[in-house]
């Protein structure tokens, strides 16, 4: 019965190590508005796919007090961040331009979709 019991064991675990790794990659995003219905990142359809954390900050003085280090200059601003590691995230965009905010993250919203299509 042990025997046994070691065997199944072992043969799940070979199974699981055997399956192809998928990661999602992660994305973060801070959006810098004057009014909350300007706020539209969000809104991209299917965003929950790459979506790890977001922040909505309505006028300049609280983005500048609540990040001080990205000196946001004018509104609307926006930052997206790779999800690096623990705890750990690289920022890939600074722009106060919302088309190309925009376009970015539905280039990485279609990157995801593409690899997803690639695993299955």
């Amino acid at each position: 019965m042990k025997k046994r019991l070691l065997l199944v064991s072992l043969f799940l675990l070979l199974l699981t190590a055997c399956q192809p790794y998928q990661e999602t990659e992660r994305f973060s995003f801070i959006e810098v508005v004057e009014q909350k219905e300007e706020a539209e990142l969000s809104q991209i359809e299917d965003i929950d796919l790459i979506l790890k954390n977001s922040d909505i900050i309505i006028g300049l003085d609280q983005a500048n007090e609540r990040y001080p280090s990205y000196n946001f200059e004018a509104s609307p601003a926006y930052i997206v961040f790779e999800y690096t590691g623990f705890l750990t995230n690289d920022m890939i965009l600074f722009t106060y331009d919302k088309e190309e905010a925009v376009t970015f993250l539905e280039e990485l919203i279609q990157a995801e979709k593409d690899r997803e299509d690639e695993f299955n």
